[in-house]
């Protein structure tokens, strides 16, 4: 647990201090005025929690697979591919949902598929055989990929013309430091459960607990974007 909490640590102390400077110099690298706009603030922390799900995932599959299921590296990272081409052939028609319908009712129900995974590895974790995972996680990448692109969209859609080189730019620093957030607390959560072994049983309910966790997450990101997503107006 103590390993596993020094990225925390270290990604926390980072963002402080990017805060901190950013607050100080004329022309900051990420200009964090743009968070007074409560509506543009909604959609950054639900696409850093999207990422960070999406990283916690990553992790914590193919290490169930191996630790819990008894299976190789190499049949771990063929279980979780077909998941990655799901997301992948997603995203062109969450854009065209995006151009017929707006951003509301594709991200919404984008959200949905990724409450379903996280709620059945969550109260289903002794039924986690291999084809299960394959299926569901199918499901979750499903939906992630489906409204990546719109939420990004929708977020700069909030903020004016002149701030969208901004926008990017926060929406790729939320990016890169959910993955990092997102793999040490996951893998922090599943350690203090395994309780210095890697036993199935015990590696098992870390997953339980993980899921959780991200479970709460889900539930955050759709209050967040039912507010929020599909309103062009900003809330100020």
């Amino acid at each position: 647990m103590g390993a596993t909490a020094i990225p925390i640590l270290i990604a926390l102390l980072a963002l402080a201090l990017l805060i901190w400077r950013s607050n100080r110099i004329e022309t900051p690298i990420l200009e964090l005025k743009l968070f007074k706009n409560h509506s543009f603030t909604g959609h950054i922390i639900g696409f850093f929690c999207i990422q960070l799900i999406s990283l916690g995932n990553a992790f914590l599959l193919p290490n169930f697979i191996q630790l819990v299921n008894h299976n190789t590296a190499f049949l771990a990272g063929l279980i979780v591919l077909p998941a990655g081409v799901a997301g992948a052939i997603m995203g062109p028609i969450g854009g065209r949902l995006l151009d017929n319908y707006g951003a509301r009712k594709p991200v919404l129900f984008g959200v949905s598929l990724m409450l379903l995974e996280t709620l059945f590895f969550a109260v289903l974790p002794n039924q986690m055989n291999n084809i299960f995972i394959l299926i569901v996680y199918i499901i979750y990448m499903a939906g992630m990929g489906m409204i990546l692109g719109d939420v990004m969209t929708d977020t700069l859609a909030v903020i004016d013309e002149s701030e969208t080189t901004q926008g990017n730019a926060i929406l790729n620093t939320a990016q890169q430091f959910a993955g990092a957030v997102g793999t040490s607390i996951t893998s922090a959560i599943v350690a203090s459960s395994q309780k210095g072994t890697k036993s199935a049983d015990l590696t098992r309910i870390g997953t339980q607990h993980a899921y959780i966790f991200l479970l709460c997450l889900v539930i955050l990101i759709m209050a967040l974007f039912i507010k929020y997503v599909g309103r062009r107006t900003a809330t100020k």
